[in-house]
């Protein structure tokens, strides 16, 4: 049983999912209560992505908001969708790890002197012209362990 001028909603869903000699039974009146039960609230974050994932798609939904549930409705819950599952300690041990990974990340960068990776020092060019420390160190060289390096070149030389 459908209300008319409405648009598909999850009472109609769940009214096509039924036996149809159940669903004849319901009232409007009773159809209109299943709407505004079935009808989700609206959330501060909602969060829904569709991810490829190989040959198939995942979904991931985020949802945030006041908590407005009894204990014991909470305990419901806890009981049908325990949190300890194996495949969510893996999404809680992956998503801490790739969190951890790109703090570390972060801090590799921050701790970085860009101005060398962009512009880099020369590196010193040993001068083989000059065999001795005295004429090394005329033409403004330096003589480090026996030879006469160059400090002040060109890098793109």
């Amino acid at each position: 049983m459908k209300l008319s001028n409405s648009a598909p909603n999850s009472s109609d869903n769940l009214l096509s999912r039924m036996a149809p000699e159940i669903a004849v039974t319901f009232s409007p009146a009773q159809v209109q209560a299943l709407q505004v039960a079935l009808t989700p609230r609206r959330h501060p974050v909602n969060i829904r992505l569709s991810l490829p994932l190989g040959i198939t798609r995942v979904y991931l939904v985020v949802l945030a908001g006041t908590e407005l549930r009894s204990p014991d409705r909470l305990r419901q819950s806890a009981v049908q969708h325990p949190l300890w599952t194996p495949m969510n300690l893996l999404v809680m041990a992956g998503t801490t790890g790739l969190g951890i990974l790109a703090l570390l990340a972060m801090m590799q960068i921050t701790n970085t002197d860009l101005s060398q990776v962009f512009n880099p020092r020369a590196a010193p060019a040993g001068i083989p012209f000059k065999a001795d420390r005295s004429s090394c160190e005329e033409s403004g060289r330096t003589w480090r362990e026996g030879s006469c390096l160059d400090f002040g070149h060109d890098p793109t030389f």
